[in-house]
């Protein structure tokens, strides 16, 4: 039984994008787990840290989610962790 060349390119197209999913899966959940134990995430595309009256924001961009870490007063929560598109809390 021979096999096309079309048919090999989509099941090596299948299996790159497979592999490309499940990476990203591994790097989400490893920086996820480190913010839950109060560490810096590994895979940041960007950093900032802003400085208000009452204390800082620690913000961290990745691969499609972004972290919050608050040592503000006037802020309840100290972590946020979600989607590329929450927003820094003022409040």
């Amino acid at each position: 039984m021979k096999v096309s060349i079309f048919e090999r390119k989509s099941d090596i197209i299948k299996i790159v994008c497979l592999s490309i999913v499940i990476v990203w899966i591994i790097c989400f959940f490893i920086d996820y787990f480190r913010a839950r134990q109060s560490k810096d995430p590994l895979f940041c595309i960007s950093e900032n840290t802003k400085k208000y009256d009452d204390g800082t924001v620690y913000s961290c961009t990745g691969l499609g989610y972004k972290m919050y870490r608050y040592n503000r007063s006037s802020i309840a929560t100290n972590l946020e962790f979600g989607p590329f598109f929450i927003q820094e809390r003022t409040k």
